[in-house]
């Protein structure tokens, strides 16, 4: 008794390796174009926080020679109108002034004090405050 033998023959796919080599280059342009898409996204995100921080760096630094400035301005003698008060010593790039004005139909004995922060020339924050002689 002969057993019967199994012939077993290659299937061919579906495709051919001509298409499925470009159907193979089509997809990797296309996770490539995606993940380059992702990257400048991350990229921009960076940048934007970047700048950000800089910007609320330079914002509070600004506040914070005000507010010493001010502090300044209330521990001192008081300057006649118009008139100038000593400033605080600012960091590297900021410029510190102030002036005085009266008080529309007001008292002489009380001034307002304008406090102006600039940083490489341009104006970044201002404030004011007002003194009294007493």
């Amino acid at each position: 008794m002969s057993l019967p033998t199994l012939s077993i023959r290659k299937m061919k796919s579906p495709r051919s390796d001509r298409s499925e080599r470009g159907f193979v280059m089509i997809e990797m342009m296309l996770a490539v174009a995606i993940v380059g898409t992702a990257m400048l996204a991350v990229v921009t995100a960076f940048s934007s926080a970047s700048k950000t921080a800089q910007f609320v760096d330079e914002a509070s630094t600004a506040q914070w020679l005000s507010t010493s400035q001010m502090e300044l301005v209330r521990a001192a003698a008081f300057v006649a109108t118009p008139g100038i008060y000593a400033t605080v010593t600012p960091p590297a790039g900021y410029v510190i002034t102030n002036a005085t004005s009266d008080v529309v139909g007001g008292d002489p004995n009380i001034q307002i004090v304008a406090v102006t922060i600039t940083q490489d020339g341009d104006t970044v924050f201002e404030a004011s405050t007002m003194k009294v002689n007493r």
